[in-house]
């Protein structure tokens, strides 16, 4: 668990690290632009203006999602305990309601044995997002592959379908908060069918985007 903690403080670290960067080299561009613009907007109308930009996304606009959650099996009866998932992703927006993008992600459920069940899925997913004022409802389908691992035990590539829902809050134009629900399943294929089996598993998900 300490090297779990570590490397969820990394992942923090590292995520603010890169969105501070990115937000620092696009801010000169950004105020050349909002200069060259000031004659054409009286104030009423700059704010307004904002106001919109803060609520709506357009074909182009990009953001990087971190997600912390706890993970609880929904099947393995008490085989599997709670356990948790951090992932982190970038999509990019084609319309203004419609963004695909990539997720990778570090899952792990402890056993009645203390032991450790983990699943490293990278995934690709096409999100429908509306939107009321500042608060944005992502809805979101993935598919991709998982490393599962327990003890010595690994299966490469196993499918997962992800399905996720939830609302953020878009505190200004470059960042939003907000919570998730995702539900996982992950099958389990062998030549022997009657081995086969599946996992599934459903979290509570606290997020952070930065949008650029």
């Amino acid at each position: 668990m300490k090297k779990f903690s570590k490397v969820i403080f990394a992942a923090f670290f590292a995520f603010f690290t890169i969105a501070s960067n990115i937000h620092a080299q696009s801010f000169q561009s950004a105020d050349i632009s909002a200069m060259d613009s000031e004659d054409e907007y009286t104030d009423g109308d700059y704010y307004e203006d904002e106001e919109i930009r803060l609520t709506q996304n357009g074909a182009g606009d990009q953001f990087i999602a971190l997600k912390l959650m706890p993970l609880i099996p929904l099947n393995f009866d008490k085989q599997l305990s709670v356990g948790g998932a951090l992932s982190l992703g970038y999509h990019r927006f084609l319309t203004q309601f419609i963004a695909v993008g990539a997720d990778v992600m570090f899952a792990y459920n402890t056993t009645i044995g203390s032991n450790l069940f983990t699943v490293i899925p990278l995934t690709v997913g096409i999100t429908f997002q509306p939107y009321i004022w500042r608060f944005e409802f992502p809805i979101t389908l993935n598919v991709g592959a998982a490393l599962e691992n327990y003890l010595q035990y690994n299966y490469f590539p196993g499918l997962i379908l992800k399905g996720e829902a939830g609302c953020f809050y878009r505190m200004n134009e470059n960042w939003s908060f907000g919570l998730e629900c995702q539900l996982m399943y992950l099958p389990q294929w062998y030549s022997d069918s009657s081995k086969n089996d599946y996992y599934l598993g459903i979290t509570a998900t606290v997020g952070a985007r930065y949008h650029f």
